[in-house]
């Protein structure tokens, strides 16, 4: 049964850190909470067989929200800057996010533990971008047009350095 990699890398994974109580639901979901607010929703796709990960990274900035959307989109077209992950933008939250899709034909616990380290990285490298774009800072290569910037001036954003080893805990 397809499902089956899924549950048992996660299942390897949350003993492997130490993590009692992992929740796989019956339509194949989980979501982890990893340094006490970074929520990561981990889904089982059937019909790939194939793992995906998604989380929210940021609130769209009032300030400069058509600038900051073009250039997520922008860099969907940019694997070296997405690093081959999806960013989208959840309307109901208004906030951005990131996803990353896998097939499980290959996939063992140490290759997830990879791309699981990877997702983290960017997960935490997007989050300090949006707070620099609630700051006011213009992403790369954007300009504000129109209704964009409320009559500041802006930035543009450079280089941010990677997070710390992520705490591991059960997310609702």
């Amino acid at each position: 049964m397809p499902i089956d990699t899924f549950t048992n890398i996660l299942h390897e994974f949350a003993s492997r850190i130490n993590l009692s109580g992992l929740q796989i639901d019956s339509s194949g979901y989980c979501c982890l909470d990893v340094d006490q607010g970074t929520l990561i929703h981990l889904k089982h796709e059937n019909k790939r067989d194939s793992m995906i990960f998604i989380a929210e990274v940021g609130q769209i900035p009032e300030t400069n929200a058509g600038a900051v959307l073009r250039y997520l989109l922008r860099m969907n077209d940019n694997p070296e800057e997405s690093k081959g992950m999806t960013l989208s933008y959840n309307v109901e939250s208004n906030n951005a996010a990131i996803g990353y899709q896998f097939p499980l034909r290959f996939m063992n616990i140490d290759k997830f533990e990879e791309f699981f380290k990877v997702f983290l990285d960017e997960v935490d490298r997007w989050k300090q971008k949006m707070v620099l774009y609630t700051q006011g800072t213009l992403p790369k290569g954007e300009k504000a047009s129109g209704n964009d910037n409320a009559g500041g001036t802006s930035s543009t954003d450079s280089t941010i350095p990677q997070g710390n080893v992520p705490e591991f805990i059960i997310g609702a």
